[in-house]
């Protein structure tokens, strides 16, 4: 396990992990692991699957019996020929639809529970639209505790049956609610308040920012090859951070990548921000409603104003952006997938199909071409971040390619 210590950005304390923080207890701020020193070694090779990037990552699999838990292997890189020929770019998919739930969150389920189990918290109120709370569940299934409370959106019912053995009833107890993401958060927080539990945090949970900065290190210390874009859908941007986090722990954060977050039409708080140069989430940014869309299942954040500041300082360190995208966008992008043989093939043996939120960051990818920013020739990796779940997807929309 990597030495570190939790660092604020804001007051700029510092200070053992003695507690279950979601912010600074001095002055209320962004807490962030900090390592002690960059490690000669940042992958241990007697470990496997996540356990092997310990040195620079909040978990112990040397003192504390802890492989049983989770078995997170690598996952694909693959070059799209085709697509890349129709965009004039060399496309890469990083597919974490390979990952046991088929979402890239499973990356911070173990993260998130072993802090749990490390801070003695039993019980734990978490908001999610659909994918953290499965990877969430699924960990505390495998770990059997602690005891999760998931807020969930009604409209994410089905895609939460679907995956019933994630979901042991004696560690996760589910809340549905019938309203939008925001709404959801701010029930959460009533309950926990009514029954003495603590919160998760979104955001401002360092373990689940963590988790996530596992996948950097795949594409650091697996891959090893350069690129100059990185692509993947947001709603709160906990990925865009990680991203550049795995760099920056590894002492190399002057070879990040650009970095392209792409947002929905309907929900893009933080594009409408970007564009208007703003360093933080004011609510001229923010959208009064969301509206209804067929496309639209996951992203839908209106008020992403505790990581957006944090996302703004990143983009301008690596010259990256935000985009948003269409429904007809959204559309087109996904029939994209498909014009490679890759997603075909999955689909057949498995019966999966790509995700909508991976199909807005590739919307985002081909704004980018036909703007001009993401240049001819340029190496793009795009985290297709999840499979559709249970009614996101109708099959006439991609029937005729598959």
């Amino acid at each position: 396990m990597a030495a570190y210590h939790l660092h604020c950005a804001d007051c700029g304390s510092s200070q053992i992990e003695d507690a279950y923080y979601v912010a600074c207890p001095k002055c209320g701020g962004f807490l962030e692991v900090a390592l002690d020193q960059v490690p000669a070694e940042p992958v241990d090779n007697r470990f496997k699957s996540i356990f092997k990037y310990h040195p620079v990552m909040p978990y112990d699999p040397v003192n504390h019996d802890v492989t049983a838990y989770e078995d997170v292997e690598p996952t694909p890189i693959v070059l799209a020929e085709r697509l890349s020929e129709k965009l004039g770019i060399q496309l890469f998919f990083k597919d974490e639809l390979a990952l046991p739930s088929g979402t890239w969150k499973d990356r911070e389920g173990f993260v998130s529970l072993y802090r749990l189990m490390q801070n003695d918290v039993k019980d734990l109120f978490v908001f999610s639209s659909g994918n953290t709370g499965t990877s969430l569940a699924r960990s505390a299934t495998m770990v059997k505790g602690p005891r999760l409370h998931l807020v969930i959106p009604r409209a994410s019912e089905q895609r939460i049956k679907s995956y019933p053995q994630f979901f042991d009833p004696d560690f996760v107890k589910l809340h549905f609610f019938e309203g939008s993401n925001d709404e959801c958060i701010g029930y959460a927080k009533k309950l926990a308040a009514e029954m003495g539990i603590v919160t998760e945090g979104g955001f401002s949970n360092y373990a689940r920012r963590e988790g996530l900065k596992l996948l950097g290190l795949e594409l650091i210390l697996d891959w090893g090859q350069p690129y100059d874009w990185y692509v993947q859908p947001v709603a709160g941007g906990i990925g865009i951070y990680s991203l550049f986090k795995a760099y920056s722990d590894l002492g190399r954060a002057g070879e990040c990548p650009r970095m392209l977050g792409v947002q929905a039409e309907i929900c893009a708080p933080m594009v409408n921000a970007w564009r208007a140069n703003a360093a933080t989430l004011e609510e001229q940014y923010i959208p009064q409603e969301v509206v209804p869309s067929d496309y639209v299942r996951v992203l839908r954040t209106r008020r992403p104003t505790d990581s957006y500041p944090i996302l703004k300082k990143i983009m301008d360190k690596v010259n990256g952006r935000f985009e948003d995208a269409s429904d007809a966008q959204i559309h087109e992008a996904l029939r994209l997938f498909y014009l490679d043989d890759y997603y075909r093939d999955i689909y057949r043996a498995r019966g999966v199909t790509v995700g909508l939120e991976p199909a807005t960051a590739l919307a985002g990818v081909v704004k980018g071409v036909r703007a001009g920013y993401i240049e001819p020739g340029s190496r793009v990796v795009l985290n297709v971040s999840g499979a559709a779940k249970q009614g996101d997807v109708r099959s006439e929309w991609i029937a005729d390619l598959l």
